[in-house]
């Protein structure tokens, strides 16, 4: 029973995922919701007392599947902080290439203010500061990068570029992230040089 409970959950939130991103939040009605994942509108509603707590368990899942990815970056980044770097700036690239990001966050930006939204948010964005500085200081202490920064701030600029390839992605549909991969990783590789 606990399977298909987290099967159904787990369909619930595919589903709102992508009407959220496709027709925004207003638009990716229970109905709509219940029909696409297959599930009875007694079934969504026994996981999700509301949309708002369908929109938080989506950020949930997100966040778990962020914090799991972060923690693999910051593992490996003592013994390989270029490769570690690397696989950060393709999660950022898969992450800015997904044709459902642009919908999404017009459907989060649209969505009613919550606190535990802005948590999950702000703790994505400081996983990915966590990371970032993980795999820098590594690399600092190999003499892989620059020392004239602190780590924590040179992971700070990184992170506003990341921000920015993000914003670019939303913003600009005409944007293609994964073709201006190696102008990202030549830019990442240009600053941190010593």
């Amino acid at each position: 029973m606990a399977a298909r409970t987290g099967g159904t959950r787990t369909a619930i939130i595919e589903a709102g995922s992508q009407l959220i991103a496709e027709l925004g939040y207003a638009g990716a009605t229970t109905a709509r919701i219940c029909a696409r994942s297959g599930v009875s509108s007694g079934t969504f509603f026994h996981h999700f007392p509301t949309k708002l707590h369908l929109l938080v368990g989506i950020l949930e899942a997100d966040a778990a599947q962020s914090r799991t990815r972060f923690a693999a970056l910051a593992e490996r980044a003592p013994d390989d902080p270029r490769g570690a770097l690397l696989a950060w700036l393709d999660l950022l690239l898969e992450e800015a290439s997904d044709p459902r990001l642009a919908g999404f966050v017009a459907g989060l930006s649209a969505a009613p203010s919550d606190e535990r939204v802005e948590q999950l948010l702000e703790e994505v964005a400081s996983g990915q500061q966590g990371a970032l500085e993980a795999i820098i200081t590594a690399g600092q202490r190999e003499r892989l990068w620059r020392s004239d920064i602190t780590g924590d701030r040179l992971a700070l600029w990184v992170g506003v570029v990341a921000d920015g390839v993000l914003t670019r992605s939303v913003e600009d549909a005409t944007f293609d992230a994964s073709g201006a991969a190696d102008e990202l990783h030549d830019l990442i590789r240009r600053y941190l040089a010593p």
